[in-house]
């Protein structure tokens, strides 16, 4: 009765540990995603733009996964927006792996409209990109190109010490 007793605990305690969330990737246009910022008000807002094929890109995953994991439960909302290209499968793919790869548990996008549209949208030819909005929706910062995570690290901890 024990040994059973014991079993049925071990099979609980087995099923009881939290996996950790699914990194999804899923595909929206510029504008899907500008009304999903827009939505966002009330939250600081950091949306990294990037793609598989950049290697400044891939560098600074790590420290905006970071910035998600230290900040999120304070009201920082982290949006990657990958300009792979959505119609190439090993594209995608590489991107969401890369994305697994590094535990971005955020909220992870694509987008499927051409590159002219972002670099129009945008005013920038080439990634990394880095967007930061404040809790009233406005862009309080924008970062191109050569750039060090350390200044964006320091503008969220700012906005984030704000308060709502």
């Amino acid at each position: 009765m024990r040994r059973l007793l014991s079993l049925c605990l071990l099979a609980i305690a087995s099923n009881s540990v939290a996996e950790p969330p699914a990194v999804r990737l899923e595909s929206i246009s510029y504008d899907e995603l500008a009304a999903e910022i827009s939505h966002l008000k009330g939250r600081v807002v950091l949306v990294d733009v990037w793609g598989d094929f950049c290697g400044p890109c891939k560098e600074k995953m790590p420290i905006v996964v970071a910035l998600h994991s230290k900040y999120a439960r304070q009201g920082l909302t982290v949006v990657t927006v990958s300009v792979d290209p959505p119609d190439d499968s090993d594209a995608r793919a590489a991107a969401k792996a890369f994305l697994a790869k590094h535990g971005a548990t955020c909220r992870n996008v694509i987008l499927s409209d051409s590159p002219t549209v972002w670099q129009a949208k945008w005013k920038a030819e080439a990634v990394p990109l880095v967007f930061l909005f404040d809790r009233e929706g406005r862009l309080v910062q924008k970062w191109a190109d050569k750039f060090e995570m350390a200044d964006v690290d320091k503008r969220v901890a700012k906005l984030m010490a704000d308060g709502p």
